[in-house]
């Protein structure tokens, strides 16, 4: 891979007081109220998710799972990477919240209409059988609501609580029409529509939020296209960066499709959505951290407190999650989704290990988009991505779910290599990754393999396995991270 030419263009170092202050207690404020709210709306959707799979079975699920997969590279269509784009520029430039949303969201309408049409075109073609095709005409209208989504705007103006606790809002009301609505396997297209009212409320809400709090009156958004080319011009590289994610993680899903049942799609895309539940941590991580990281692209010293600290708390948070899942992963299947999909346990085991690949990425990739390394990010990602392109058509046909889970695995270890090797290579935040890694990956392995080499009888007790992996992890990061863990103590103190 040539990642030279991106790390020349990187910005000179300036002094500190050119950038905004590292504002720890700002971070902690939106990073407890997101993960907090995050937390239930977590657990709200593990219910939803092992309602709706007991009610409806793995073969429909699998169709629904699979259009899901499609839908998330038709999405990409309809705002390729423009949202972010949007954010760290009303994060950098607050005064022009205005116009930079009218920008956006013209081109996004167009783009989610476009997308839409591609969708029906599927649908006409029929490449799964009529059920499926009906249901992705349905699940599809998700993209034309979320084409109108101002939740950017606000995580630019870092202004994330009330909005969070929305979605808590919204997502709780979702459980009664869940239980009234899906109440047997020919309920499957009331649960491919059920949610999208909601969501077309929260959209609204975040419009009401803007104006109410004075960021942005709703009749200053006037959608336009005119400049949309600099816009663009910024976001194809994040967009194709974003293609190339969507390449590695759902790619599997597509191809099993073609290749096995729907059984077996909704075993392993079950596993594979349990495994993302994690997002929620990292999600919350990233969206509290990267508006600071856009506002210290310019001064060297601020961009390597901000990136290490960011990347000390995604490592001590996903490696722990990975390995207690590594180690217990098959018995939270099996309680949560009963004996028809007792088959995803194992996959959902060894999924878990993406999670420590995924939050590591994130920690070493968030701060090159967020410092304007679009194209040097692309690379990187592309590259993973053509290597598990290839992977998949290896190993699926053979393996089905198990190639999927191994071709995952190989690409985001990809990943990680080609990102490591370009943070030690730029000027701005410069990372030396292994002080860092070394400490949670050690005891995180100690933790997993002391669960996993206990008696068999003593498994029965997974729930106390977990506990006090998780009290003995707890312990490590008081340990080693002293300075992190007292501060996010003060932190969160302070936020409440």
């Amino acid at each position: 891979m040539q990642a030279s030419s991106s790390i020349d263009a990187v910005a000179p170092a300036h002094s500190s007081s050119a950038s905004p202050a590292y504002r720890r207690r700002t971070i902690a404020t939106n990073f407890f109220a997101m993960t907090a709210v995050s937390g239930i709306v977590l657990l709200i959707g593990i219910f939803a998710t092992a309602y709706s799979r007991r009610v409806l079975g793995p073969a429909a699920i699998g169709q629904v799972n699979w259009n899901a997969a499609l839908l998330a590279f038709l999405a990409l269509l309809a705002s390729p990477g423009l949202a972010l784009i949007g954010q760290r520029d009303v994060a950098a430039n607050p005064k022009e919240t205005a116009s930079i949303t009218s920008l956006v969201l013209g081109l996004q309408v167009l783009f989610g209409l476009l997308a839409y049409a591609v969708v029906v075109a599927i649908a006409l073609l029929d490449p799964r059988g009529g059920q499926a095709s009906t249901l992705l005409l349905i699940q599809g209208v998700i993209i034309l609501i979320n084409s109108g989504s101002a939740i950017w705007v606000l995580q630019g103006h870092q202004r994330m609580a009330g909005p969070a606790i929305a979605s808590l809002v919204i997502n709780v009301l979702q459980i009664p029409a869940l239980l009234l609505l899906i109440r047997d396997p020919g309920d499957i297209y009331l649960f491919a529509a059920y949610t999208l009212p909601f969501s077309l409320a929260l959209v609204g809400y975040y419009f009401w939020y803007l104006q109410h709090h004075g960021i942005l009156r709703f009749a200053d958004v006037r959608p336009r296209l005119t400049a949309g080319s600099r816009l663009l011009a910024d976001a194809w590289p994040l967009a194709l960066s974003l293609l190339a994610v969507l390449v590695v993680y759902n790619g599997g899903a597509i191809l099993l499709g073609f290749t096995h049942s729907d059984v077996e799609v909704g075993l392993y895309t079950t596993a594979y959505k349990l495994m993302f539940i994690s997002t929620v941590v990292s999600g919350a991580m990233m969206n509290a951290y990267f508006p600071v990281l856009s506002q210290v692209a310019n001064d060297t010293q601020q961009a390597k407190r901000v990136a290490h600290d960011f990347a000390t708390l995604m490592l001590w948070m996903g490696l722990p999650i990975a390995a207690l899942g590594w180690a217990c992963g098959r018995h939270v299947n099996d309680l949560l989704f009963g004996a028809q999909f007792a088959a995803a346990g194992p996959y959902f085991e060894w999924l878990c290990l993406v999670v420590a690949l995924t939050f590591t990425n994130i920690a070493l990739g968030t701060p090159l988009l967020a410092w304007g390394h679009q194209k040097l990010h692309l690379k990187i990602i592309a590259t993973s991505a053509l290597a598990s392109l290839v992977l998949n058509a290896l190993l699926i046909p053979r393996y089905a779910g198990w190639g999927a889970v191994a071709a995952l695995l190989m690409a985001e270890m990809l990943s990680l290599v080609l990102l490591a090797i370009a943070r030690r290579r730029l000027e701005l935040g410069r990372i030396a990754l292994l002080p860092l890694l070394v400490p949670p990956l050690l005891c995180s392995v100690a933790v997993a393999l002391g669960i996993v080499f206990l008696p068999a009888s003593a498994h029965q007790y997974w729930w106390l396995e977990v506990a006090i992996g998780t009290a003995l992890l707890g312990g490590c990061l008081l340990l080693f991270e002293r300075r992190i863990a007292k501060a996010a103590w003060a932190l969160a103190r302070r936020a409440r």
